[in-house]
Formats: C-alpha cells, structure tokens, sequence
C-alpha cells in the first residue's frame, strides 16, 4: 500500500469533482488539504474532498457552512464526522495501477470518445437509468482536452463506458482516473480491459465500493492503496 499514490488518487478525484460542479455553475477552489465546491449540489459528487490526512486552515469552517445533504469524501478515511452532523453513507478503496508500457496504444475499433451532446445523452442511460441522474454531466464537459467519456462499441450500441480524468502529473505523465463504469457484471473484466486500452502508457487511478470485484481490477494490474469513505450531513 502506497500513501503517496492515496494521495495521487485523492487529487485527481478532485479535480474531476472540480471539472463537474464547475461545469454546473458551482463556485471552487482547493485550499490547503482540501478541495471545496459551493453554491451548487451535484447528485453522487462531494462538496469537498479531503486532499491529506489532516486538511488546513479554513476545513472546519467549510464543513460548518455545507448546507443539508451536501456530502464530503474523507480521502484517507480517517475524519470521524458523526459529532459534527455528519452520516456516513459508504467506503471504498483505492486503486492505482502503474504504467504498463511506454508507448501509446493504437485505438481499438470498437472503443469510442463521445464527443457530441446527443451521444452523452446515450452514454448516460447506458449509465444510469435514472432520468434526473442522467443529466449530471453537462455537455461544457465534452470540450474538455482532460477529459474522455469513453465507450466500447458493438454494432452501433453501447456495451460499456467510462470516464476517464487527467491530473496531476507523475514521473512525468499525467494520471489518468477511472470513474463512472458501467457494464454488466459478468464483462467487466472485458469491458475495464477495452476501455483502459488506450491508456495502457499511462498511471491510471480508481476507487470501488463492492469488495467482491477487486480480483478483478488485480487481474488489471491494479493495487490497492488506502481507504476512503463518503459522509453526507444530516443537520443544517
């Protein structure tokens, strides 16, 4: 386990929770051990995402000016929130999976960047079934050169997907995070091995909540590399 790549994966969640409440209108900033997302609540994405261990100056305060139902990512899972109005709703863990070669993948047939509004809208059911969800991601995210909403295509429909999110650098290459897989279950080994294909030359960083599907991300060449967990706050 690698406190350092805890840290790496901590941060670039961060700033793709940044590039999404950014992108619906919310005001950001990373401060000194954390990040924060005000003025806007995002479904299934934080208001703030802890950046280490013990975050700065101004945390407490952030915590205390969160409205009803905003939620905070303890990155390293170890904030005991309770006291201060807080529920846990879930953990996780971390993932991270070095390099595995040097050079650039060529792009695979069936795999696809979504790049219009109209095929986000498809991604997004392929997601989620869940109409209010599906429009968490705004189409501003498509002009993103850090971002790839990602799909395996077979005979014009969508298989799989996934988002994937640059930053920050390490050892000279950008970290790459997988968020926002969906598949069925049984093709998930096949679906995470398509979708990660063209970032084969590159560190790619997750988190997975189900404990029964980490042989499989293992198999990927994925490590585990700390525990997070998620609160939501209870008390205005």
């Amino acid at each position: 386990m690698s406190a350092g790549n805890q840290g790496i994966c901590a941060h670039n969640n961060a700033i793709w929770c940044d590039a999404v409440l950014k992108a619906a209108g919310a005001k950001t900033g990373f401060h000194p051990g954390f990040w924060q997302a005000e003025d806007r609540l995002q479904p299934l994405h934080p208001n703030i995402v802890t950046l280490s261990e013990a975050p700065g100056a101004g945390f407490k305060q952030a915590l205390a000016a969160l409205p009803k139902e905003a939620t905070v990512k303890d990155s390293f899972d170890t904030l005991g929130l309770g006291p201060l109005g807080f529920r846990k709703l879930f953990s996780g863990t971390w993932l991270f999976r070095p390099a595995q070669t040097e050079r650039k993948a060529p792009i695979q047939p069936d795999w696809h960047k979504i790049t219009h509004p109209d095929a986000l809208k498809k991604w997004a059911v392929g997601w989620n079934g869940n109409e209010q969800l599906q429009a968490v991601f705004s189409p501003r995210l498509l002009a993103s050169a850090t971002i790839d909403f990602a799909a395996i295509m077979k005979e014009d429909a969508i298989r799989a997907g996934a988002v994937f999110s640059s930053g920050p650098r390490l050892d000279g290459k950008d970290v790459v995070g997988l968020s926002n897989l969906f598949c069925r279950r049984n093709w998930r080994y096949s679906a995470l091995h398509g979708l990660l294909a063209p970032y084969a030359h590159r560190p790619v960083c997750a988190y997975e909540t189900d404990d029964g599907l980490m042989p499989v991300y293992g198999q990927l060449g994925f490590q585990t590399c700390g525990r997070l967990s998620v609160w939501i706050k209870t008390a205005a």
